[in-house]
């Protein structure tokens, strides 16, 4: 699992590192990404329309709650 902390709520990093990184499968990053992003304009699969649907539910939690837990990979 990853933890990713929103690049605009770093005082979360040091709770969480407290708190996930006791964890052994659980990694704690800052997201990196700072803007939008561009969507490519290309047909979509089914599978890169539910990885699209989890990346928004990952952006919305960062967006209200300052983290996300996500598996990895996705």
């Amino acid at each position: 699992m990853l933890c990713i902390i929103s690049a605009y709520r770093p005082d979360l990093v040091p709770r969480a590192t407290r708190v996930f990184g006791a964890i052994a499968n659980v990694q704690v990053i800052v997201d990196r990404r700072v803007g939008e992003r561009r969507r490519p304009e290309r047909a979509e699969s089914e599978e890169s329309r539910v990885r699209e649907r989890r990346r928004y539910q990952a952006d919305e939690q960062l967006r209200t709650q300052g983290f996300a837990l996500v598996p990895r990979g996705a």
